[in-house]
């Protein structure tokens, strides 16, 4: 749940999402922050890219290893 500002000072309405689409507005936010860091010459796409390919491939390995310490024991 998100809190959006009513129009009382420090007050929030409770906002619900599904987790369809928080995974939408969280996917768009990252793309847009890539789209300007692109635009402004601080990054390019394909940087990004491999550096997803990195991680997943690292994430991939440690879980890997701690389903293999699951199965053992």
């Amino acid at each position: 749940m998100f809190g959006k500002k009513t129009k009382k000072k420090d007050e929030f309405m409770k906002v619900e999402f599904t987790p369809q689409q928080l995974f939408y507005t969280n996917a768009l936010s990252i793309e847009a922050l890539v789209n300007v860091l692109e635009r402004k010459g601080l990054l390019k796409k394909g940087e990004v890219l491999e550096e997803i390919k990195k991680i997943g491939s690292e994430r991939k390995q440690q879980m890997e290893e701690v389903n293999g310490d699951i199965k053992k024991s």
